[in-house]
C-alpha cells in the first residue's frame, strides 16, 4: 500500500519530448512508439545539437530529451552536461547503437537519467518513460548486467559514478548536514542542492538519507582497504 502511494506521490507524466538524432528514420520509429503510448504528446525533432540547444532556449520546460549519443555540431556528454546544469527537471534518456557497458557508466555520470541501446525492441522506450516519471534511473537490462559483469567497470567508485559537485553534496549529506546547511557552506540556492541530492539518488537508486549515508560509508571503507 505504502509502495503504491509513493509511486502516485512521485509520478511526473512525461509529455513534452524533444527527440534529438540525426537519423530520420530513428525518429520516425521512435515517434511513432510516442504517440502510441503517450497520451496527446507534444514531440520536437530535432537533428543536431546547435537545433537542440535553441530548441531547449525555445521550450523550457520540456520533460524528456531522448538523444543520440553521437549527433552533427557538438560533444553530446558537454551537452548533457550543460543541459543538466542549466534544466535539472528535464529528464535525458541516451538512445545509443553504441552499448558497450562504459558508454553508459560515462553519460549516466555526467548527468544522464537513462541508457538505452538502439538494437533493443521500440516498445522498451515506453518502458523508460515510466520509469523516468517515477524518479528512477533507467539502464536497459542487457547493459546493467554488463556493467556489474565487465572488467572495465567493476569496482567502480562513487566518485566514478556521480559527478564531482554530486559527491562532494553526498559527502555533506554522510556528515549529516542538512540541505540548508550544504547551500550556505556551498554557496547554492536550497533548491539547487535538493536537485542534486535527487539526482544521486536516482542514479544510485537509493530513496532515502539512510541509504545515501550507508553507501558513502561503504565506498569509504572500501577505498581505504
Amino acid at each position: 500500500m505504502s509502495e503504491t502511494l509513493f509511486n502516485l506521490k512521485t509520478l511526473k507524466k512525461i509529455t513534452k519530448i524533444i527527440l534529438a538524432d540525426d537519423h530520420d528514420v530513428v525518429k520516425h520509429g521512435v515517434e511513432s512508439v510516442l504517440r502510441e503510448t503517450i497520451s496527446g504528446p507534444e514531440i520536437i525533432k530535432v537533428s543536431s545539437i546547435n537545433e537542440l540547444r535553441n530548441q531547449m532556449l525555445c521550450h523550457k520546460d520540456v520533460h524528456l530529451i531522448i538523444l543520440d549519443i553521437k549527433m552533427p555540431g557538438g560533444n553530446t556528454v558537454e551537452t548533457v552536461k550543460d543541459i543538466k546544469a542549466n534544466y535539472p527537471e528535464t529528464k535525458i534518456l541516451m538512445y545509443s547503437a553504441y552499448e558497450e557497458p562504459q558508454y553508459a557508466v560515462n553519460f549516466i555520470r555526467n548527468g544522464a537519467d537513462g541508457y538505452l541501446g538502439k538494437s533493443q525492441p521500440l516498445k522498451k522506450i515506453a518502458l523508460a518513460i515510466k520509469v523516468l516519471e517515477n524518479d528512477k534511473r533507467f539502464v536497459d537490462e542487457n547493459i546493467e548486467d554488463e556493467m556489474f559483469n565487465d572488467d572495465r567497470t567493476n569496482g567502480l567508485s562513487l566518485s566514478n559514478i556521480l559527478s564531482h559537485r554530486e559527491f562532494q553534496i553526498l559527502a555533506l549529506l554522510a556528515e549529516g548536514k542538512s540541505n540548508i546547511d550544504i547551500s550556505s557552506e556551498l554557496n547554492l540556492k536550497k533548491s539547487t542542492v535538493s536537485t542534486y541530492k535527487k539526482r544521486i539518488m536516482q542514479k544510485l537508486n537509493i530513496n532515502n538519507n539512510m541509504g545515501l549515508v550507508d553507501a558513502y560509508r561503504t565506498d569509504f571503507n572500501n577505498f581505504v582497504d
